[in-house]
C-alpha cells in the first residue's frame, strides 16, 4: 500500500510541475507579445504626405530664441519671364513611298547568310524538303476536317513558316530555310494530333 501512496505523490508532483510550465509558457508568450495599444503602427506610403513634423517646444525666453535663429534670405531665381522651357520637336522624316520597295530589297540584300559546307549545305537542303513534305501532308489533313478558331491561326501560322522557308531557301540561306521547316513541321504534327 505504501507504494500506491507513493505513486500517486510522485503524479501529483509531476502534474504540478507541468502546470508551471505551461504557466510559465503562457507568461512568456504574453510579455513578448506586448501591449495591442502599444504597438508601433506602419503608415502607408500614399499617408506619408499628410504627416506633419512636430516642432520643438521651446522652453525660456523667445526672444533669445529670436537672436540665435539664422537670417535666411530667399530670392526668386531670374528667369526672363519663362519658367519652362520648351524643347523644339525633331524634324519628321520624309517618306518617300517610291524608294521603300528599294529600302526592303537592299535590307535583305544585306542580310549575312552562315557558310555551310557542301555537306552541311546538302543535309540541310535534305531535312528542309523533309520538313516541307511532312508539313503538306499533315496540312492535307487537316483541310479535310472542320477547324475550330485556335486550329485555324496554327494553320496560319504553319503557312507563313513555310512561306518564309521557301524564300530564304530562294536566298540560299539553307541553314534559316531548315530551321522554319522544322517549326512549321513540329506545328503541323501538333495540329494533327489535335484533330
Amino acid at each position: 500500500m505504501t507504494s500506491g501512496i507513493l505513486l500517486k505523490k510522485v503524479c501529483r508532483a509531476a502534474d504540478s510541475a507541468r502546470l508551471v510550465h505551461v504557466g510559465l509558457c503562457c507568461a512568456a508568450i504574453a510579455m513578448l507579445a506586448g501591449c495591442a495599444e502599444r504597438k508601433v503602427r506602419a503608415f502607408p506610403w500614399a499617408t506619408a504626405v499628410v504627416v506633419r513634423p512636430n516642432p520643438p517646444i521651446v522652453h525660456g525666453d523667445p526672444s533669445s530664441a529670436a537672436e540665435i535663429a539664422p537670417d535666411f534670405r530667399i530670392e526668386a531665381p531670374a528667369s526672363n519671364g519663362r519658367l519652362f522651357a520648351t524643347r523644339p520637336a525633331p524634324p519628321r522624316p520624309h517618306a518617300n513611298t517610291p524608294q521603300q520597295p528599294e529600302a526592303i530589297g537592299a535590307a535583305k540584300s544585306q542580310m549575312l547568310v552562315p557558310e555551310l559546307s557542301p555537306q552541311e549545305t546538302a543535309a540541310a537542303k535534305a531535312q528542309f524538303a523533309e520538313s516541307v513534305a511532312i508539313v503538306e501532308q499533315n496540312l492535307a489533313t487537316a483541310q479535310r476536317r472542320k477547324l475550330t478558331s485556335a486550329q485555324s491561326d496554327v494553320v496560319s501560322k504553319i503557312n507563313g513558316f513555310v512561306a518564309e522557308a521557301r524564300e530564304a531557301s530562294g536566298e540560299g540561306d539553307w541553314a534559316r530555310a531548315r530551321n522554319l521547316a522544322k517549326k512549321a513541321q513540329i506545328l503541323s504534327q501538333d495540329l494533327a494530333s489535335s484533330l
